[in-house]
């Protein structure tokens, strides 16, 4: 009976420790949530110009003369990673526009619903194929939503993108913010070095430490106001996942880019 009760004691301990440990997780993931709750969103879509539908959620409650910031994903994601993201940017004064492109999948149990209709339709899904994704994104936001502030926001591939854009539309977007840009493609046979070259509006990078090299020569290329981050205390993550609440080290991460963004107000 006492070896009994003393088996008892022992699972006690430990379900007081795990549910301990578990409360401190669920915890900060409740304040998440209900930052996501408190900030609503609505599911649109768009045509682009090869007729394909985009879709995005839509974060707003700042009003149509606040800045808007588009966030566009990395390969393999969709606009779910940026549940916990989008509501902080809500809370420091921006509207969010988060974006599923094509080339990506499933994140946060959040479908990819561009990339699920291109597939359906046989279109490719290459990283230089969303090009018509971020054209339409851009008329969307600035004449449906009437947006005078526009905001580039790439992760990965996105990012890289993010340099082509703006140096192909000089007038059109406010800021660049790249997190793990690199040389992961060529477009029109020029690399995104090249592009950087002509990109005029302030830009923001930032990665994990170990992908310092991938975007270096594009962030020398840069002759315009130009900053950049990387971890000091971690090694990091890669892209703008790197703000979720998944991580313990997000709050480092956003405590560099608030700055940056206010300035952009």
């Amino acid at each position: 009976m006492k070896g009994f009760n003393f088996i008892l004691w022992i699972l006690l301990i430990n379900c007081l420790c795990g549910c301990s440990s578990t409360a401190s997780v669920s915890v900060n993931h409740s304040s998440e949530i209900l930052n996501v709750k408190h900030h609503t969103y609505k599911t649109i879509n768009f045509p682009t110009s090869d007729e394909l539908t985009v879709y995005a959620d839509y974060y707003s409650g700042n009003g149509k003369r606040s800045p808007l910031v588009i966030l566009y994903h990395q390969a393999g994601f969709s606009r779910g990673a940026f549940r916990d993201i989008a509501p902080r940017l809500v809370e420091l004064g921006f509207n969010v526009l988060a974006v599923d492109l094509r080339a990506g999948d499933m994140v946060n149990h959040v479908i990819n619903l561009t990339q699920k209709e291109a597939l359906k339709k046989g279109k490719s899904t290459a990283f230089t194929d969303v090009i018509p994704d971020l054209e339409a994104t851009y008329d969307y936001a600035k004449n449906k939503l009437k947006a005078k502030k526009i905001i580039y926001w790439g992760s990965s591939y996105s990012a890289s993108l993010g340099f082509y854009m703006a140096a192909k539309h000089p007038s059109d977007y406010k800021a660049l913010i790249a997190y793990s840009p690199g040389e992961y493609f060529k477009i029109e046979n020029k690399s995104i070095s090249t592009f950087a070259k002509d990109v005029k509006i302030p830009v923001y990078i930032s990665s994990a430490r170990n992908e310092e090299s991938n975007w270096r020569p594009i962030y020398n290329a840069l002759e315009t106001k130009k900053d950049f981050y990387l971890p000091s205390k971690t090694a990091g993550h890669h892209g703008t996942f790197t703000l979720s609440s998944f991580y313990d080290d997000a709050e480092e991460n956003w405590q560099t880019i608030i700055p940056f963004l206010k300035k952009l107000k």
